[in-house]
């Protein structure tokens, strides 16, 4: 009889496969995340952008209903101021020519 060693290498092969696929979705979700934060900050800045622009059409809108505003009052003005130099230039025609 022969005595001999009895040599086994146990190999977990499905560990390091599962070390593997870890690192792999680690890194997947990786970079998903920086692809989403990349998404957000465009959308970040767009949003500053659309805000400015809004708040210049605002400025702008107001600033024109304003001098519309003020148009309108003095063409009112100035409607009224020549009615009332109409009137007293006929009046005082009417006077000249003895018609009153």
């Amino acid at each position: 009889m022969t005595t001999g060693k009895l040599h086994l290498v146990v190999e977990r092969q499905y560990q390091d496969d599962a070390e593997e696929l870890i690192a792999e979705t680690q890194d997947a979700i990786t970079r998903t995340l920086q692809k989403t934060l990349r998404k957000v900050k465009q959308i970040k800045m767009e949003q500053r952008y659309y805000k400015k622009r809004e708040q210049e059409f605002r400025s702008i809108s107001w600033l024109t209903a304003n001098r519309v505003i003020w148009f309108g009052a003095l063409t009112a003005i100035t409607v009224i101021a020549c009615g009332c130099f109409m009137m007293q230039n006929l009046r005082s025609f009417f006077i000249a020519k003895k018609l009153v």
